[in-house]
């Protein structure tokens, strides 16, 4: 749960690739891109810039597993909407699950005042009870690093590790 908060998926992707044996089986979630909506809709109404980068679709974080030498992924994803009983509190939460990598964010610091508003704005939207709500788009993902296969052209060039690796999976029953 921490690709969201990642300047550049695939290249975690590629980091995952390399450091997972073959035949391993990798799983994951992250945000989707229908996680905060209402967090964005308050912010383009006010005019201020995105409150977060943008979250990456589940049908693009497919891809990029196979540009990344992944096989077999599969995506699913789920929309949970959490509950607060304030504003602050779901301020404080969403700080303490991550920082902004958007490179567009505001460079400098809010003010109280700021903050104060966004309670505000927040709170304005709270349901009956006086509680204060977001949505959360989890995707979740998984795939399996395959073996190496080597492609075929007039000449070939094929690694020792790679060759012993492809040798030892035909002599499996």
């Amino acid at each position: 749960m921490m690709l969201h908060a990642v300047d550049d998926p695939r290249q975690t992707m590629l980091e995952w690739h390399r450091a997972l044996a073959v035949d391993g089986f990798l799983m994951f979630s992250t945000l989707g891109p229908g996680s905060l909506g209402s967090l964005r809709d308050l912010y383009r109404r006010e005019g201020w810039p995105a409150p977060h980068a943008a979250f990456v679709d589940m049908h693009d974080l497919g891809d990029m597993l196979v540009r990344s030498g992944f096989a077999d992924p599969v995506m699913d994803q789920e929309v949970v909407t959490l509950t607060w009983a304030s504003a602050e509190a779901l301020l404080s939460e969403m700080r303490w699950l991550g920082g902004n990598v958007d490179p567009g964010r505001v460079g400098g610091l809010r003010t109280p005042r700021w903050r104060k508003r966004l309670q505000g704005l927040i709170e304005r939207h709270a349901d009956a009870t006086g509680r204060v709500s977001m949505e959360f788009e989890i995707v979740y993902g998984h795939a399996v690093r395959p073996a190496p296969r080597p492609t075929v052209r007039a000449t070939t060039t094929i690694g020792l590790d790679d060759m012993r690796t492809m040798v030892r999976r035909r002599a499996r029953p």
